[in-house]
């Protein structure tokens, strides 16, 4: 079975450690879902609604965002690895990861044993769709700091976006043997887990996260996936529920809805995403798709 929801990530947020912290798992672009992906393709196509910010020059980005110009005015004042990481968190934070990786790279050309600049660019590659590209830069990191949780949580993602889902959860599992209040590491052995079928290691994994950190949105869309995965639509819902966000939550179960092929009553969810967040496109234009699935299969 097919199931995923938008907004749900293989991890969540961590800590500012010496190495950089964890961040949702890559936000693939919105695409339409297609009858027959297997589970984690069609994950990476609905998962995130499009929610970045535009991009702007950096001129512009410069002018607009006194922390960005405050980090390059100090940059150009006197360059070091460290105030090239701080331009690139900003440009980050901005949304603008090419920038930040050209940062990066300098950063490590000056200090070649930086494992939160090596962390970074791995999880941009990631980010980028090519975590091929991604798992040296990622060994640098845990190499070079080998007791940071951080550090082999993105190893981790980087193994599991590469289908590498055992590798990974070893990762994680060190994350929480060196951090055992990670739950963004729970999170994420919840996230493979469920991409394995084994719900009842799915589920014990994100309510574990969700009692260390019950904010932890991720987990607690994991948490409705594996549900899902399961067969068991009512704690599905319920987990979707819980955040508060009464149109997401709605909009997840049209998700699972369309996954399983019910699509009038994805149709339903989707519809009632949009009545309670009128502005939701997301949801719109998903209805739309489920319409035409349900109409094709009539």
């Amino acid at each position: 079975m097919v199931v995923c929801a938008v907004a749900i990530a293989a991890t969540s947020c961590a800590a500012r450690r010496p190495a950089p912290a964890a961040d949702p798992h890559p936000a693939s672009p919105q695409a339409a879902a297609t009858p027959g992906d297997s589970l984690e393709t069609f994950i990476g196509k609905v998962r995130t609604i499009s929610s970045q910010p535009a991009r702007s020059s950096a001129l512009t980005l410069e002018a607009q965002d006194p922390a960005l110009a405050k980090a390059l005015l100090l940059l150009a004042a006197a360059p070091s690895a460290a105030r090239h990481r701080d331009v690139a968190d900003a440009y980050l934070r901005l949304g603008v990861s090419d920038q930040a990786h050209e940062h990066l790279s300098a950063a490590v050309k000056l200090e070649p044993h930086d494992a939160g600049s090596w962390d970074r660019m791995a999880r941009i590659w990631r980010d980028w769709g090519l975590p091929h590209l991604g798992v040296s830069d990622a060994h640098r990191a845990v190499y070079y700091a080998a007791a940071s949780p951080v550090a082999h949580n993105t190893l981790g993602t980087i193994l599991s976006a590469l289908g590498r889902r055992a590798e990974a959860r070893t990762e994680f599992e060190r994350a929480l043997q060196l951090d055992p209040t990670a739950a963004y590491a729970l999170n994420n052995l919840c996230y493979t887990w469920t991409l394995d079928g084994q719900v009842r290691a799915a589920v014990t994994a994100c309510q574990r996260a969700l009692a260390i950190q019950p904010d932890l949105e991720f987990a607690r869309n994991n948490l409705g996936l594996a549900y899902a995965v399961g067969g068991n639509l009512e704690d599905s819902e319920r987990a979707f529920a819980s955040g508060g966000e009464q149109a997401r939550a709605h909009y997840n179960m049209g998700i699972v809805y369309l996954a399983r092929r019910q699509h009038a009553e994805a149709v339903k969810a989707f519809e009632a995403a949009q009545r309670a967040r009128p502005e939701f496109a997301a949801a719109a234009a998903m209805a739309r798709q489920a319409w035409q699935l349900a109409n094709r299969s009539n």
